[in-house]
Order: structure tokens, then sequence, then C-alpha cells
């Protein structure tokens, strides 16, 4: 049994994205390993990852054990030949090399993920059945204490003028690690209530509905 509290968690934005790079194969394995041709990356380097596998599609990975032309994708189990069709997950991936922490934070707000279903029923039993469909697009709201003068207020904004995907991630204190693909929204206006802070709020919707997690 464990008691995990996000207390001093830090989150911080990715502020640089490296040029792509072409994942020519990419392996049915635990984990898995991709191909790419003079990558240059050293372990514990983290990727945005593009692939004809939409579950890996848009999803952060961590190098592990790399070599000139390979490396794992770290925590990825691949083997499932019906999720993974053999072949298929060639795509590209991106080095995140630089990050800009948000300080400041005072509330975070999740939502979505709700398990959608189909509702039938049959005359000749009268009862309702269902089966689960879809689960709703998840986003991550923050909000942060307004201070126009920090490095982050200036990313956020230009995060929000290109609508590219960004990496947003999360240290906890214990030294785990969370990672989304998000877009962000972000208009730089802050609240005006009496004898209050004055602050600004961030959203993040997230591209790949799953995080990565180590």
């Amino acid at each position: 049994m464990s008691s995990l509290f996000p207390n001093k968690t830090i989150f911080s934005i990715s502020s640089t994205i490296d040029a792509a790079k072409s994942v020519t194969a990419l392996s049915n394995a635990n984990p898995g390993v991709a191909t790419s041709a003079a990558h240059g990356y050293t372990a514990g380097d983290i990727l945005l990852q593009s692939s004809g596998w939409p579950e890996l599609s848009d999803r952060v990975v961590r190098v592990a054990n790399p070599v000139t032309n390979t490396f794992e994708e770290e925590g990825f189990d691949t083997t499932s030949l019906t999720r993974f069709p053999a072949g298929a997950g060639v795509g590209t991936v991106k080095k995140v090399s630089a990050w800009t922490a948000l300080s400041q934070v005072t509330d975070i707000a999740t939502s979505g993920g709700e398990q959608q279903y189909f509702q039938w029923v049959y005359l000749e039993t009268g009862l309702q059945q269902q089966r689960p469909t879809f689960k709703n697009a998840r986003s991550m709201q923050m909000t942060l204490d307004y201070d126009n003068a920090l490095a982050w207020y200036n990313q956020l904004l230009t995060s929000d003028l290109t609508g590219d995907t960004y990496v947003l991630r999360a240290a906890l204190p214990n030294g785990k690690l969370f990672y989304w693909s998000v877009i962000v929204g972000f208009d730089g206006e802050p609240s005006w209530n009496t004898n209050q802070n004055m602050q600004v709020v961030a959203t993040f919707s997230q591209v790949n509905p799953r995080s990565t997690k180590y």
C-alpha cells in the first residue's frame, strides 16, 4: 500500500523540441526497439513520437539502451500483434531539449476520460443492456498566480499562438515522472477579484489521452 500526494510536484512545459527524425522500424518486443539511423540520442532523452500505431502516436517515450541506429522505448510493451501490427509502427520522433518550469501553481483540475456506452433493449427481455464505446477527451486546467515577468508566462503565450503539440511534465518529489502530449490554451489575461491574488488559467488538452509514467 502507498499514499501519494501531489504536493511539491513541479510542472514544466517543453520550450524547445528538436527537428523530427525518421523511425524506419519499430519492433514487436518488450520494450519496443526503434530503428533510426544515426539518431544521436542518449539514455534518458525524452521524445515525442508519431507512429502508425495509434496507441503510440503522440505519446511521450524515454530512450533506453541506445546504440548507433537503434534505441529501446522504455516501458512500452509492443508484443501484441493485434494492437501493434507488425511493420505498421514507423513514424518519427522529436527530442525535447529544453523545459520551462511552471511556478506559482495554485490549483490543478482534470476533466474527461469518462467511459461512454451504447445502450439497447430487446423487446423479448425488457432489460437494458450496454457496451462501452469511447472515453471522453481529457484535459488539465492549471491556475497560476499572475506574473508576466516570469519565463513561463511568455512560453505559454507562445505555445498557445503556435497551436503545436507540446510536452507537459510533472516531477513528483519521490522521483516519479508523468508526461503528456498537449495543446496549450492560454490568453494571459488575469482575474480581477477584490482581495485575491490576480491569477491566470492555462488549459492543456491532451493529444493522446494516455500519460506516460516513469
